[in-house]
């Protein structure tokens, strides 16, 4: 299982870095990844609400970890590696909707 959630591990983080406004670091352990979502111009909460209601993937806000979470989102990856790839591609078609909050405003 560790060689499985290793290649999980790479491959999700490879594809939420394709992710506009992400920039995900590798995790040294667990299956969390912890991104970056600065360059969005969103808040990890607005975010979260977005990919919930339009794409059905779930995140938690970084906050919930503290308060230097504030422009992070946390995935679990303990998902197939089909799961996590369907993620990010429902989270690239719903980046759509940030992207236009954004210039909006």
């Amino acid at each position: 299982m560790v060689g499985e959630f290793a290649k999980r591990r790479e491959q999700f983080v490879r594809d939420l870095n394709r992710v506009p406004g992400f920039r995900c670091s590798r995790p040294e352990g667990a299956f969390y990844a912890w991104v970056n979502i600065s360059e969005t111009g969103v808040s990890a909460e607005e975010l979260c609400r977005i990919m919930l209601e339009e794409a059905g993937v779930a995140a938690i806000p970084g906050a919930a970890f503290g308060t230097a979470g504030r422009e992070f989102i946390r995935f679990s990856f303990a998902s197939s590696t089909a799961t996590l790839q369907e993620a990010v591609e429902r989270i690239l078609r719903a980046s759509a909707s940030w992207q236009r909050t954004v210039a909006l405003r």
